[in-house]
């Protein structure tokens, strides 16, 4: 099966529209201009969802082309037509979702929705203008927001913000290649952190103050491994971080201490299969390995993993998961150190009791897949389905309220 790419997300902008107006990244500017953002004081950070991985493929060593203009949004369009492709919240009412809506000539074009309202209402705000992942070899994907004002929309390119959307600007990291891919960003205790795909098949880790853009580079780093798809997880929560690279199998990986970035050995690494890792805490992590899928592993299955001392050491619990997961694109996230939620191929699997057990708790039909799970509390949180039909929209968001027990679609 096709790696399936699992997208996380957070979203913002404060420009409120008239009524029956979406705005859009199809810009008519031209291509390459992006407005100077005016950056804030240092932030008040809400932490985001458990994020998710994207499957991406390896850098190509030739410049990524500029993509040319865009069309313009069908008048008329509504939030109904939007394609959900990223979503995260603030707080328990203020939210995002970044998507896609075909504008004029059935081209793509973004969409970016705003909720203050624990998503029972959304209008729209401005996107950066560019394009969706993949048009003219660029484009965005996902989205993060720290607060109200502070946000980035990245995968492959990276747009901040910090004046709540209202202008946008490109952003250049330092230390890596122009075509260098941006594949995973969070934030936590006032700094974003930013996982980058360099063309020389490393995985290189940039930091920034949430109110600036003064991005370092880190001097830690992590190969990507000789598979054909990298996907490196960036984990965050408070003052703790993890990052695991993926590349069918788990390559390597790296833990923030004391705001640094140190080499660090996660776990599952002679498993054969990929590995998912969330943290409800800095001390508390849950990992979820698929044991033995590109080669011998005992026991082979999906095991999963706690840690209760920040990464240094794991425990496997005794009873593998009753179903299987998506080996390239399962997301995972763990509000609290008895729940845990993953994507797997028949639908949502939860523990709520530690691990001890696991079951589906929501079943995705024969035509959909399901492409992101995060949480805002330990009740609420979000979980993207996506469409495998070619029916229009794709993807759609789900919420629960009850700690992942049960699942409800939202209306944009």
């Amino acid at each position: 099966m096709a790696p399936r790419r699992a997208v996380g997300a957070v979203l913002a902008g404060l420009a409120i529209l008239g009524a029956g107006t979406l705005l859009t990244g199809c810009s008519t500017a031209a291509a390459g201009t992006s407005p100077t953002a005016r950056p804030t004081g240092a932030a008040v950070q809400t932490l985001p969802p458990s994020p998710a991985s994207r499957v991406l493929p390896k850098p190509a060593l030739e410049p990524t082309p500029s993509p040319a203009p865009a069309g313009t949004l069908p008048a008329g369009a509504d939030p109904a037509a939007v394609s959900v492709e990223s979503v995260t919240f603030v707080s328990p009412e203020e939210g995002w979702v970044l998507g896609t809506v075909q504008c004029a000539g059935s081209s793509p074009c973004l969409a970016l929705l705003r909720t203050q309202d624990s998503g029972t209402t959304w209008t729209s705000v401005p996107p950066p203008p560019t394009y969706p992942e993949g048009a003219a070899g660029g484009g965005v994907s996902e989205v993060r927001f720290a607060d109200s004002h502070d946000g980035w929309v990245f995968g492959p390119e990276l747009w901040a913000t910090h004046n709540s959307g209202a202008t946008w600007s490109q952003i250049s990291l330092p230390g890596v290649s122009s075509n260098a891919i941006v594949s995973s960003l969070e934030i936590a205790d006032g700094v974003v952190h930013a996982a980058v795909l360099d063309e020389n098949a490393t995985v290189r880790i940039e930091t920034s103050p949430v109110g600036s853009d003064s991005w370092q580079i880190s001097p830690t780093s992590i190969p990507t491994g000789a598979g054909p798809a990298a996907m490196p997880q960036l984990v965050l929560q408070g003052p703790g971080g993890w990052l695991i690279e993926d590349d069918r199998s788990v390559i390597g990986g790296a833990r923030l201490v004391g705001g640094q970035w140190l080499a660090w050995q996660p776990p599952c690494l002679q498993v054969n299969g990929a590995a998912f890792l969330a943290a409800s805490t800095p001390q508390d992590l849950i990992v979820v390995c698929d044991q033995g899928v590109w080669g011998p592993a005992s026991p082979a299955g999906v095991y999963a993993y706690l840690s209760t001392d920040g990464g240094t050491s794991f425990a496997m619990l005794g009873t593998p998961l009753s179903s299987s997961i998506e080996d390239e694109g399962s997301s995972l996230a763990s509000p609290s150190l008895s729940v845990a939620v993953i994507t797997g191929g028949v639908g949502l699997l939860g523990t709520f009791d530690g691990g001890a057990t696991w079951s589906v708790v929501y079943s995705n039909s024969i035509d959909t897949y399901l492409q992101y799970v995060g949480f805002e509390t330990a009740t609420q949180g979000v979980l993207i389905v996506n469409n495998d039909s070619g029916t229009a929209p794709v993807g759609s968001l789900l919420m629960t309220f009850d700690g992942g027990r049960s699942w409800s679609p939202v209306t944009l």
